[in-house]
């Protein structure tokens, strides 16, 4: 066969199949696909059958805030024109309130109508922090709902949608308990729920066998009172507030990896202490711990925290206190011992302890402890100096002299050969 020069006709790319260049455009960013409507006849309509529609605002170089109008019509324009019949994915990420609800409104039955596979709403972004009153309501009439939450008679068809439905990830969006529960009932082949700063949310529940559900996030949402997860096959559990709620892990065999990154310990009081205490978890493997600690407060609870989890193999507790820790007795002799009692339990799983914020002496009972019940440890990480005091500056001295002393005491105990130390 003759090679056809680029002077006699298209470029061999453009020969390809159209499956193929929507194949290749749907790997670029929204606006480089579009780009390529200008190249000649042949592309000018191939992005519109695009699948993955991810509307950015820097790709069309708009500010992350304070430009709604043209974010709005660029998302509708583009959606106007798209003609493919399938939605993988959906994205919108930009500032937008409840002034752009008809907006928003349409975009949604959009993907539904494409039975979309993600659909991802983040309506503010880490530069703003959303005003409850101002927030975008997902509709209810979507999901057959009323107002209230209660079912509408014309709903049977209303579901349609959410029947392709992998992930959904909210931020700034509120939806209700009644939502939720749709959600979980209604989208049989959803894996991934993804909430944040939804602040409409009171109870959450995800309980059943049939659920597909593996992952689970819930962060910042201020007004949650309560988590069931019962008889489930989440794989991934992150929770993010600062509210106290009742939380219930019961029954969730293929749990791996659980997240709590906002939890505050004034002291271990006795007659509290057992409330703190997590559930047995046979299977999980990690544990991500994010704690706001008090002066007086024994790390020795967080590691008490952890005795029902027999094969857990990495620990990571992140420490956010801005003060340095003091060595003495709020808790009482009780809480104590309780805690030395609960930290005594053998871990023979863990390879793996990351501590950071730690900076007082008197902790060195948690490394111990560790130490002597954690027979397959590998390593240990001490980031002294993470997350550190405003006041760094007149302490740095003082958090280095910690640092100092924490890592030759950690030295005096004889470290088995196997296990490494770093100290950052």
């Amino acid at each position: 066969m003759a090679r056809v020069s680029p002077v006699e006709g298209e470029d061999r790319v453009s020969e390809l199949p159209d499956e193929i260049l929507v194949s290749m455009l749907s790997r670029l960013t929204l606006r480089e696909a579009v780009g390529t409507s200008v190249l000649s006849k042949r592309w000018r309509y191939v992005w519109t059958c695009i699948s993955v529609l991810n509307f950015h605002a820097n790709d069309i170089y708009l500010p992350r805030y304070g430009d709604m109008n043209n974010y709005s019509k660029w998302v509708s324009g583009v959606l106007a024109q798209h003609r493919s019949p399938n939605v993988d994915e959906f994205s919108v990420c930009y500032n937008l309130d409840a002034k752009h609800s008809s907006h928003i409104d349409q975009w949604i039955k959009f993907a539904l109508s494409n039975r979309v596979h993600k659909i991802e709403l983040h309506l503010s972004t880490i530069w703003s922090w959303p005003s409850p009153n101002r927030c975008y309501t997902f509709p209810n009439r979507l999901l057959g709902l009323s107002a209230f939450g209660l079912r509408l008679n014309n709903s049977l068809n209303v579901c349609v949608g959410f029947k392709s439905l992998k992930t959904l990830s909210l931020k700034a969006v509120d939806v209700g308990d009644e939502a939720i529960e749709y959600f979980l009932s209604n989208c049989p082949l959803l894996e991934r729920l993804s909430l944040h700063l939804v602040f409409a949310l009171r109870n959450i529940k995800v309980v059943g066998p049939s659920l597909l559900l593996r992952r689970l996030e819930v962060v910042s949402c201020l007004r949650v009172e309560s988590i069931v997860i019962c008889d489930t096959n989440l794989v991934s559990f992150t929770y993010d507030g600062y509210t106290k709620l009742r939380m219930v892990l019961k029954n969730a065999p293929q749990l791996v990896e659980l997240q709590i990154l906002r939890l505050t310990v004034f002291h271990w009081k006795r007659e509290r202490f057992s409330a703190y205490m997590l559930p047995e978890l046979k299977n999980l493997e990690q544990f991500v711990l994010v704690v706001d600690r008090w002066s007086g407060a024994s790390l020795l609870g967080y590691l008490a925290m952890i005795k029902n989890w027999p094969n857990l193999q990495r620990f990571v507790l992140q420490l956010s206190s801005r003060q340095l820790i003091h060595e003495h007795d709020e808790e009482g002799e009780g809480a104590r011992e309780d805690l030395r009692e609960a930290a005594r339990y053998c871990h023979p799983c863990l390879k793996k302890v990351e501590i950071a914020g730690y900076c007082n002496t008197c902790d060195f009972e948690l490394f111990k402890q560790i130490i002597k019940n954690a027979v397959k440890l590998e390593k240990i990480i001490i980031d002294a100096l993470a997350n550190p005091d405003p006041d760094r500056d007149s302490k740095s001295k003082n958090e280095e002299e910690y640092k100092e002393i924490s890592l030759e005491q950690l030295l005096k105990t004889k470290l088995p050969p196997r296990v490494e130390l770093v100290m950052l």
